[in-house]
């Protein structure tokens, strides 16, 4: 897999890699369901580890967060726009 080095003036393709994965799989486990419904099973254990082991990467960054980019805030270990009560 190819690493993007980060600095300034990466960090938009970075977020646009980033984007470009996450729509890839929602449209790759959209066609594979449309194709073959009894593939949704698998799919979604595809998905869930996923986000699974995105959210362990998410408990680590507690340190990073207090250096968050302009337009955003550290909520709870985490830059995002906003904080707001996660309801999932």
């Amino acid at each position: 897999m190819t690493e993007l080095r980060q600095n300034g003036n990466d960090a938009a393709l970075a977020l646009a890699a980033i984007r470009w994965y996450v729509l890839s799989l929602e449209k790759l486990g959209n066609d594979i369901y449309v194709t073959d419904r009894g593939k949704y099973n698998e799919v979604l254990s595809i998905l869930k580890v996923a986000y699974r082991d995105l959210g362990k990467v998410r408990m680590s960054l507690a340190a990073a967060a207090e250096d968050c980019g302009p337009g955003y805030v550290n909520c709870n270990g985490v830059c995002l726009p906003d904080c707001y009560e996660m309801t999932y």
